[in-house]
């Protein structure tokens, strides 16, 4: 488990498929993740409508955490983007104590971001006092949103 949470109802969790091994990032300042699709109205010949046109999936996100916050793991994000490691990245909100959100009561909903890559880091910091952190964008080559139904 990754060491104390900024962010006390977020979970982040990285997937390095290279080295078969699951890190829980702690100390999460924030994230910001877009998931889109390619694609928009098209013109069709012989309307005056446009058609949707939805192409392949684009993922793009943005981790920034405290730098060394994690024992064994200080520098992921680093290492991930120096070794251009392939990843995966897994989001979901949790309450206060620790368990996964439900939705309506029947479902969770958890963000999954496949085929990742780093192609940006750098460190952040603020005023004298302020603890060094650092941020890494990069992109996925596939994203799903996993609805897990409870069965009565």
């Amino acid at each position: 488990m990754g060491g104390p949470y900024r962010c006390t109802n977020m979970v982040i969790q990285i997937v390095d498929t290279v080295n078969e091994k699951t890190y829980t990032v702690g100390v999460v300042e924030g994230i910001d993740i877009d998931l889109s699709y390619a694609g928009g109205p098209e013109p069709t010949y012989g309307t005056r409508i446009q058609r949707h046109s939805a192409g392949s999936k684009i993922a793009k996100f943005t981790v920034t955490r405290w730098y060394y916050a994690d024992e064994g793991y200080e520098d992921l994000l680093l290492d991930l983007f120096d070794g251009e490691t392939s990843f995966s990245l897994i989001g979901y909100l949790v309450d206060s104590a620790g368990s996964e959100i439900k939705h309506g009561g029947n479902s969770a909903t958890k963000i999954t971001i496949t085929g990742c890559r780093l192609y940006r880091w750098r460190p952040k910091t603020g005023g004298a006092d302020d603890i060094i952190g650092e941020e890494a964008s990069g992109s996925g080559t596939d994203w799903t949103l996993d609805i897990e139904e409870s069965t009565p």
